[in-house]
């Protein structure tokens, strides 16, 4: 066995310092998915009910209010553990996209992957908080919210059962991402869909639904965009 194959160099110098290893990086991805997996786990072990609640309301359109009212809480622990999920998961894909895709290193990776997650999050509901004060239909708009919140806590389970196919299969890169960008795309539309349907149904003026969407939700998203295309160079 010649120096080359022991030190990876021809001049056979030791090298200054180890490169990390992939099994390494794996394990660490693994590691904050066990805490995604752990918070669905708790979800259900405080409400038996929570997923099969949060996957019921996703794809329906009437009723909302009452299936929660019957099955699940908004605001309690069951509720609040599918959302921490949701940064989680969410951050976790954005930053297998952002490392795999994008080749940013990986403290760029890990800070935009956080930041995406939490502020779709604020576009969302600081939009939803605004539109109601503006307009004054408080009432009419909490269906909105509750949209909004389930629609995450479901977009958060699948994006973690994705997570671990995508981290466990790098092989099949491209393959995950378009599932990634379609489950995205998809909890988009059907949120934009089913709030548009409520907004109206509730008879909420199309003039503030147009304006909660072009300045509210659009705007912000065009103005993130921007943003990292100019200071991160992707």
């Amino acid at each position: 066995m010649n120096l080359i194959q022991v030190f990876g160099s021809e001049n056979g110098e030791i090298p200054r310092e180890l490169s990390v290893r992939t099994e390494t990086f794996t394990i660490l991805l693994l590691g904050v998915l066990l805490i995604s997996f752990l918070l669905i786990s708790l979800s259900r072990l405080y409400n038996t009910k929570s997923l099969k609640t949060v996957i019921a309301i996703f794809f329906k359109n009437t009723s909302i209010d009452q299936e929660l009212k019957e099955n699940m809480n908004l605001g309690s622990l069951s509720s609040v553990f599918l959302i921490f999920n949701y940064f989680i998961s969410f951050s976790l894909c954005c930053f297998l996209y952002l490392n795999r895709f994008m080749l940013l290193d990986n403290f760029s990776a890990t800070i935009i992957a956080l930041i995406i997650p939490f502020g779709l999050f604020l576009i969302e509901t600081v939009g939803l908080i605004l539109l109601a004060w503006f307009t004054g239909e408080q009432k009419q708009l909490f269906s909105i919210h509750v949209i909004t919140l389930t629609g995450n806590q479901f977009i958060g389970i699948s994006f973690a059962m994705l997570s671990l196919l995508w981290i466990m299969n790098p092989e099949f890169n491209k393959l995950f991402l378009s599932i990634f960008l379609g489950l995205f795309l998809m909890r988009y539309f059907v949120r934009l869909l089913k709030n548009s349907y409520i907004v109206l149904l509730n008879g909420v003026s199309w003039y503030y639904l147009i304006l909660y969407f072009c300045t509210l939700e659009i705007l912000p998203l065009f103005i993130i965009y921007y943003y990292v295309i100019k200071n991160f160079h992707l």
